[in-house]
């Protein structure tokens, strides 16, 4: 049960970081094209950044939520069972 539960937490890990990564790669990019555009016009004010973020960070959520909603029931579908025998005791 040790080894299962080691490989379940190390795959968990990993899905949280590639569930995490379109919001990532959303933000980085809207970082950097506001950035250039900052640098371009010398508009250095932080509060223009952060509405373009959000905003790629919401096209993100609409783009992707779908896949993730899924790879996360996928992912709560093999653990509920291991979560089941945990907590009864047995196994």
């Amino acid at each position: 049960m040790t080894a299962s539960l080691t490989g379940l937490v190390r795959e968990g890990l990993l899905l949280a970081l590639l569930l995490a990564a379109p919001f990532l790669v959303a933000a980085l990019l809207a970082g950097i094209v506001t950035g250039l555009i900052g640098a371009v016009t010398q508009v250095q004010d932080p509060s223009i950044g952060l509405v373009p973020r959000v905003a790629a960070i919401g096209l993100a959520l609409v783009l992707f939520g779908p896949a993730i909603g899924t790879q996360l029931l996928v992912f709560v579908a093999r653990l509920w069972p291991m979560i089941t025998v945990a907590g009864t005791g047995a196994g």
